[in-house]
């Protein structure tokens, strides 16, 4: 992948993340459509179409020209009513969730559906408007037009009563962890389509040593061609390990990818590497498993704190974690990339359930460490883990562990002996 490529590939992250992406294509699509009715008004079948079913309606010039300026007016207000609510909504999920939660609200599809129409409409109606001429007859006014225009108009008061519906929905706490489970849910199960079983990895031994490569871009990783990387490793004769992970900020000089040969004199090859990990120096939210995890443990965090106390939503996310980590649990560890002769490629090898836990569970732990309710969510949750792992036996020795250090802590918090029972 060169440079031009992930430039592109940038620019159309960009492109495709922004709120005003389908807004703005459904908004043209309508100006678009509103100059193809004004050329269809004057074509033969409009003519026939306007005179032999549409002959029975008023084709007063003023009064066509106050129904579109009623729709304008109309919609317009609609759409400042509506993204009114939509702001103190972010408000509100920024304040007593997080903020991370903001871009999954803003960038629903049906939000910008709503948008969209609502400018689509404005200016396909203005267009209109300005179709009229001074001193015009009755027979040139584009009566299918305004039709279009009025049935468009009862789509944004269907549109506006969905939005009130949805966006009265979607500040709920839990709609909110729901969409982030689903969303988190189908982030791991597509890095598991992506790569292969680690048979292959189990079967080969690890390079003698491996070669740090150094990063010369800094700021979040935002995305890993993996597909491209394997291509690399594939024509080089190179096995990689990547050494980071998605969403993780990162220094210029930091080692990032490990090789099984030293590319210290190969620059053009390692700058080919480099080419194959995004960075962007905003925090940009990425569908990921880990982000996922980190989003819904900081809306626990952020319900246990005094200014929201509602620990009902805590304890709420932490079942939605004790489902992500079971769900962790149970499918096979897919770390390896192979080429076309099943020969590995590149090591992708995913943060251990251990780490996972501390790193989610700790947050909460401490929060909530004096709460006897959130202290037995969490050894319910690690029970649950236990359960599931009762066959295998792979990962009951970190789990024991975050038993220990949650009773540790609540050793030191809680006092009342019917709570420490």
């Amino acid at each position: 992948m060169n440079r031009l490529y992930k430039k592109l590939h940038k620019l159309l992250l960009l492109i495709t993340g922004s709120i005003a992406l389908w807004p703005s294509v459904i908004a043209v699509s309508f100006l678009l459509l509103s100059f193809f009715i004004s050329y269809f008004e004057r074509t033969h079948v409009g003519v026939y179409l306007e005179q032999n079913f549409l002959s029975s309606l008023n084709s007063e010039p003023e009064n066509a020209r106050s129904i579109l300026t009623t729709i304008v007016s109309g919609t317009i207000s609609l759409m400042v009513f509506s993204f009114s609510m939509v702001m103190i909504v972010l408000s509100q999920a920024s304040s007593n969730l997080t903020p991370r939660v903001i871009p999954g609200l803003i960038s629903d599809k049906m939000n910008q559906l709503v948008l969209g129409v609502n400018i689509g409409t404005i200016l396909y109606t203005l267009i209109l408007i300005l179709s009229f001429k001074q001193g015009e007859d009755n027979a040139s006014v584009p009566m299918i037009g305004i039709l279009l225009a009025m049935l468009f108009a009862v789509c944004c008061v269907v549109l506006f009563v969905y939005f009130i519906h949805s966006i009265s929905r979607a500040i709920q706490p839990n709609t909110i962890l729901t969409r982030i489970y689903e969303t988190t849910k189908a982030a791991l199960e597509e890095e598991a389509q992506k790569t292969q079983e680690n048979e292959e990895l189990k079967k080969q031994r690890d390079p003698e040593s491996w070669y740090a490569i150094h990063s010369t871009e800094g700021g979040y990783l935002r995305v890993i061609e993996l597909e491209s990387l394997n291509k690399l490793a594939q024509q080089e004769d190179l096995i990689f390990e990547i050494t980071v992970s998605i969403g993780k900020f990162i220094v210029p000089g930091f080692p990032f990818v490990q090789a099984n040969r030293d590319l210290q004199d190969q620059e053009e090859l390692r700058e080919e590497v480099q080419n194959c990990f995004i960075f962007s120096l905003e925090e940009v939210p990425v569908v990921d498993f880990e982000n996922g995890l980190r989003q819904i443990s900081e809306v626990a965090v952020k319900a246990l704190s005094p200014g929201i106390n509602d620990p009902g939503t805590a304890l709420s996310a932490i079942d939605f974690l004790t489902l992500l980590f079971i769900k962790r649990m149970q499918s096979i560890t897919h770390n390896g990339l192979l080429d076309e002769n099943r020969k590995l490629r590149v090591i992708k090898r995913p943060t251990p359930l251990e780490t996972l836990l501390y790193r989610f569970f700790t947050p909460i732990r401490t929060y909530g460490k004096a709460d006897v309710m959130v202290v037995r969510k969490l050894l319910l949750s690690l029970r649950h883990m236990l359960h599931a792992d009762k066959q295998r036996h792979e990962y009951t020795q970190g789990l024991y562990r975050q038993v220990r250090v949650i009773r540790d802590d609540a050793h030191e918090s809680i006092t009342n002996p019917e709570d420490r029972n």
